[in-house]
């Protein structure tokens, strides 16, 4: 009986914060958009948090050369216009007065298709849009959180 208890207390105490949810996550990376920033195709160091006071989303894009400065765009959940999924991200952005994207690779017999790509269309705060192309393993973590905070549906049809 006495092992038990400090086995069934780490239980206890592990749930609360197994049913925490997540606010911040890295090992993104930044793909185009109307983020005036150069960053390697390479380098998944953005990161993306959820801040609750004041409530806010907070982008960090790490430069692609070493001594050139970083981006950070934040906006608040009410000022996003629309959240994309998978092939629909790409159109969705694109689609954005001023995006600059790269060449999209070509699929192989839509084997390699980009699924694990999440776009965020929002309102500036001088009134034009803003677009940013992401892509993380993350993706069907993260748009629910933000569709959460934002009300917004998540659009997954290209």
């Amino acid at each position: 009986m006495r092992p038990a208890v400090p086995f069934l207390l780490c239980i206890v105490l592990a749930i609360p914060c197994a049913a925490a949810e997540r606010q911040s996550w890295n090992k993104i990376r930044y793909i185009g958009g109307t983020v005036p920033v150069e960053a390697s195709r390479y380098d998944w160091n953005t990161t993306l948090t959820f801040t609750q006071k004041p409530e806010s989303v907070v982008i960090v894009i790490a430069p692609a050369k070493i001594f050139h400065a970083g981006e950070t765009i934040r906006f608040k959940p009410a000022q996003v216009v629309s959240l994309s999924a998978g092939p629909a991200a790409w159109r969705r952005v694109a689609d954005v007065p001023g995006a600059h994207l790269p060449d999209k690779p070509p699929s192989l017999f839509g084997l390699l298709q980009d699924y694990a790509l999440m776009g965020i269309v929002y309102d500036k705060e001088d009134g034009t849009r803003g677009a940013i192309l992401l892509e993380t393993q993350f993706s069907w973590r993260i748009l629910p959180v933000l569709s959460k905070l934002s009300g917004k549906p998540i659009e997954a049809t290209p």
